[in-house]
């Protein structure tokens, strides 16, 4: 083999990983060893196919200056090609497995590791094509239909010091959010920090000029002064799509892009831009959410990996600190192997832990600008059509998948209540939320989120606000959750590998706890800090 394990691989766990398939393979070699070792051959095949991707000569990619987005899909294709192997070295599965897929849905689910054949050929037109290089970042005239004219994507820096202020973006399609999205947006476009605020309407222009808050939109667009524009989504050639928010074509003014629901939540000034936009300034090329969800492992594999995981992602982003430039070394990714041991990824619903998650709902996300081409890069559209077919139109979990696997890191969490420091306040956490079944947990002023957090109960209750118009998906839709997590097996089951999951905002603080029930096994206690207890804003 001519390439070599991509540095998120520390050389322990490779060794350890090829040793724990050896033994499977000794142990299982009377049994059914012809078999091991005939799909050992079909993916030694697979794997030769894409060197030539890995180590193909890079002139053609540097006469198209597409070298940066090469080199940003190899590694992504070099980790994919890595997990295959290692999961081609651990025992075949034997019977049915203990717990399978849920399959609720009629939509056929992604290949497992199908991100090496996309990649590999998309490589491998850039090798034999020049295509039109059309600007930096991601923001050409270039629809989904025109491959050829795609703009070059290239990846975000590690930190962004320089940036101050951020483009905040909405997306709706029906007038009966408006009174909502209207609030949000004048909330939104108070604040100091908010350079601009895009709402992405999906619907034609006509419904807006026939309905009151509408007509304020419309007004406020042609409005210069006015922070808001709207970007008219079928007038730019692109359907209903809950991508659309991230489609380059919105050309974001600032690096730092944040994102808001519809229909919120609206998390107040002090977490977004005091918080959150402060510690997106130091990991810039992560996705930063306050709104974080973590993927349950199952096989004692996936959880000792997972946990070792976390262990070299709290190392890093520690190490990363302490010398202030926010390059970290890297942190392993745990590899997905389900059709050969059966691994399957629970879709965790019960909570939004600072450690051990692994994606982000969109309100309350912060992501650089760069990362909406790669989003929409051609050689993604298997991906983005299965979010279009799906029924739970999963954009936030490709998101997440996307961002972290092209960056090499998990996302960052930071809280989403954020209290005033000091006055009449225990700043150890003593003030502890009720301990029930059902914890509310005041996320701002008249907005609650009810979690039933029951370890066996799945008789559970979502709700992001008190009124009536809250989309209660989980609790309203049959089969909502089960399809959310036939979603998420195929789209990690896509890349082959899962992100160790987060670190929480007071990791490396006395705030830190360890909990191994818990995602990530830590918490932070407080959940909800004042600002003087978070480590960012600390002087030095």
């Amino acid at each position: 083999m001519g390439h070599s394990y991509p540095p998120d691989y520390p050389t322990d766990i490779i060794d350890w990983l090829r040793l724990l398939g050896k033994n499977y393979k000794q142990k299982d070699t009377s049994r059914d060893g012809d078999d091991i070792e005939s799909d050992d051959d079909e993916v030694q095949d697979e794997i030769e196919m894409v060197d030539d991707a890995l180590d193909a000569d890079e002139s053609a990619a540097v006469a198209s200056g597409h070298l940066d987005e090469v080199h940003a899909f190899k590694a992504v294709l070099s980790r994919a090609v890595t997990n295959r192997m290692i999961c081609n070295s651990l025992l075949k599965r034997s019977g049915p497995p203990d717990k399978e897929v849920p399959r609720i849905t009629n939509v056929t689910m992604l290949a497992e590791f199908g991100i090496i054949n996309a990649l590999s050929e998309w490589i491998g037109k850039v090798k034999e094509e020049r295509h039109e290089v059309s600007g930096a970042g991601g923001a050409g005239n270039a629809t989904n239909d025109d491959n050829t004219k795609y703009p070059v994507c290239h990846l975000p820096p590690p930190t962004s010091c320089e940036t101050t202020t951020y483009t905040a973006v909405f997306m709706s399609h029906a007038t009966d959010r408006l009174k909502k999205l209207v609030g949000g947006i004048k909330d939104i476009c108070s604040r100091s920090a908010t350079e601009e605020v895009i709402v992405v309407w999906n619907s034609p222009r006509s419904l807006l000029e026939s309905d009151k808050l509408g007509r304020e939109l419309l007004e406020w667009d042609t409005d210069p002064s006015h922070k808001m524009r709207m970007f008219f989504s079928l007038e730019n050639g692109l359907e209903n799509n809950l991508l659309n928010r991230y489609h380059p074509l919105i050309s974001p003014k600032s690096e730092a892009v944040m994102y808001f629901d519809d229909d919120g939540p609206f998390f107040d000034e002090r977490a977004m831009s005091h918080v959150g936009l402060e510690l997106w300034r130091r990991n810039a090329d992560v996705q930063n959410a306050a709104f974080p969800r973590n993927l349950r492992v199952l096989s004692d594999r996936m959880k000792k990996m997972q946990k070792h995981g976390m262990e070299a992602n709290i190392q890093s982003v520690l190490a990363a600190g302490a010398k202030g430039d926010g390059e970290d070394t890297g942190v392993p990714f745990t590899p997905t192997c389900r059709d050969r041991t059966g691994d399957i990824i629970e879709y965790n619903y019960f909570v939004f832990p600072q450690f051990g998650a692994n994606m982000a709902l969109p309100s309350g996300s912060i992501i650089h600008r760069n990362y909406l081409c790669f989003i929409w890069h051609p050689a993604l559209e298997e991906l983005r059509r299965y979010i279009r077919e799906h029924h739970t139109h999963p954009d936030d979990q490709t998101v997440s998948a996307i961002i972290s696997q092209l960056s090499g890191k998990p996302p960052r969490a930071f809280p989403r209540n954020v209290k005033d420091g000091g006055a009449g306040m225990n700043l150890r956490g003593s003030e502890k939320e009720p301990n029930s079944t059902a914890k509310r947990r005041k996320l701002f002023s008249g907005e609650f989120d009810v979690i039933d957090d029951a370890a066996d109960d799945h008789d559970y209750y979502v709700a992001g606000h008190v009124d009536q118009h809250h989309r209660r998906l989980l609790w309203q839709q049959k089969n909502w959750g089960p399809m959310r997590e036939e979603a998420a097996n195929s789209i990690i089951g896509y890349f082959g590998s899962l992100n160790a999951g987060s670190v929480g905002w007071c990791v490396g603080t006395e705030y830190q706890k360890k909990r191994p029930r818990s995602p990530g096994g830590y918490t932070c206690e407080p959940e909800f800090p004042t600002l003087d207890l978070i480590p960012w804003i600390k002087p030095g």
